[in-house]
């Protein structure tokens, strides 16, 4: 899924998507089919091609199967993917879940994905390139990118967390060719760990579950260091906010971009959770010879002679040969692409939370007036709730983001 850089066309495309993951593919899918826009008036900016971060993560971290059910995917047809894998017989990857429907292997997942793109030819509009900047203008939005300004009337961001991750205190202590990686690091390859190494991983959620059993080897010693008990939850958060009801505007009767909102949203997400059967491989590799568990909180780690040494609370000291941390991702306002809003007229709020109009999903300005400026992704969990970031956030976006443009087009067009 590979665009090509189209110079000759990026002059004055009517939208221009920020982000070509799943949620930037799937609001491109839904304006072409709502007729908002024809392909040539549509342009997606993305480096790493479509859906190409996505998969990154699902190779970096031993994804083999979605958490969320078959109805989560690119296309407007919720049955999309369970119809294309039983039309060429590949209803074994679709597998049982405790909660909703089947889930699909990666592979189902990319491979439906990659048919959508192809039958939308939207490999037709990405611009290969990444975005440094928003500005507004008069009648459109000018969008800086590292390949040239592309002037659109409406502009789209669908960014994600924008490279933004965490990482523990003492990892900012170590220099910088100390064997310390986060897992969500472009330049992370598991593939290259050697087969004899000691490699440690910090963190307790889903992400370092799917890891420590991925690279578990015979060969090779892989201490999990976790702090807190497991915890195990079907889904990332209650089914009530997968509705967007009266939960959702409860939520919208606190201020908008604010701490309140934020806390709110925090609240109901289950963070750090493992689902049932991803615990299940985890228990059952821990009580074999594959991984070793360390429950104290790593407190100090010296790089030592090409390894890391870390201490933990309890006094536990280990040598690893490489240390990946799995400790989720950072605040999403915090990546360069956001800082640079700052210097506009938008409005923000705790953190950096953008301040969005909760019907339209329109980025504000500090005026109040509505922006030309529209939002999905994690950057909109203060109007959506915790599912914001998941595909099933992205067809609630897409909801509103088509209605309101549908509108605004609707109103060009002379009596």
């Amino acid at each position: 899924m590979q665009g090509s850089n189209r110079s000759d066309v990026r002059s004055s495309p009517r939208v221009t998507i920020i982000g070509g993951g799943v949620h930037g593919v799937h609001l491109a899918i839904r304006l072409l089919d709502a007729n908002v826009v024809e392909h040539e008036d549509l342009r997606i900016v993305e480096p790493d091609g479509l859906l190409g971060g996505f998969r990154r993560k699902c190779r970096q971290c031993g994804v083999e199967t979605l958490r969320s059910p078959f109805v989560h995917h690119v296309a407007r047809d919720p049955f999309s993917l369970r119809d294309f894998a039983r039309g060429r017989g590949r209803d074994d990857e679709l597998h049982p879940s405790r909660v909703g429907g089947d889930r699909p292997t990666t592979d189902l997942f990319f491979d439906h994905a990659a048919w959508v793109v192809d039958r939308y030819d939207l490999d037709s509009s990405i611009v290969e390139g990444r975005a440094t900047g928003i500005r507004e203008q008069r009648t459109g939005v000018a969008v800086e990118t590292t390949t040239g300004r592309i002037e659109s009337d409406w502009c789209l961001l669908a960014t994600g967390y924008g490279g933004a991750t965490s990482l523990p205190e003492w990892a900012g202590t170590l220099p910088e060719d100390a064997p310390v990686t986060h897992v969500w690091d472009p330049s992370f390859d598991r593939e290259v760990i050697g087969e004899t190494e000691h490699v440690g991983i910090v963190g307790g959620g889903i992400t370092a579950a799917q890891l420590a059993v991925t690279i578990a080897r015979p060969s090779r010693t892989v201490t999990l260091f976790a702090r807190s008990p497991f915890r195990v939850e079907s889904l990332e958060a209650g089914t009530e906010w997968m509705h967007f009801s009266s939960v959702v505007e409860e939520l919208h009767d606190l201020p908008p971009a604010s701490q309140e909102r934020q806390q709110r949203v925090e609240q109901a997400r289950n963070d750090g959770a493992i689902p049932p059967y991803a615990f299940d491989r985890l228990r059952e590799t821990l009580q074999g010879d594959g991984i070793s568990l360390e429950r104290s909180e790593i407190t100090v780690a010296n790089e030592a002679g090409g390894t890391v040494v870390v201490t933990c609370e309890d006094g536990t000291a280990v040598c690893l040969d490489r240390m990946i941390c799995s400790t989720g991702f950072g605040n999403p306002y915090s990546a360069s692409l956001f800082r640079s809003f700052r210097e506009t007229s938008l409005a923000s709020g705790y953190r950096g939370a953008p301040v969005l109009d909760d019907e339209t999903l329109c980025w504000r300005c500090e005026d109040g007036s509505p922006s030309r400026v529209l939002v999905s992704g994690a950057a909109t969990e203060q109007v959506l709730g915790p599912f914001a970031r998941n595909v099933i956030g992205a067809r609630r976006a897409g909801d509103l983001i088509v209605d309101h443009l549908t509108a605004q087009k609707e109103a060009m067009v002379p009596a």
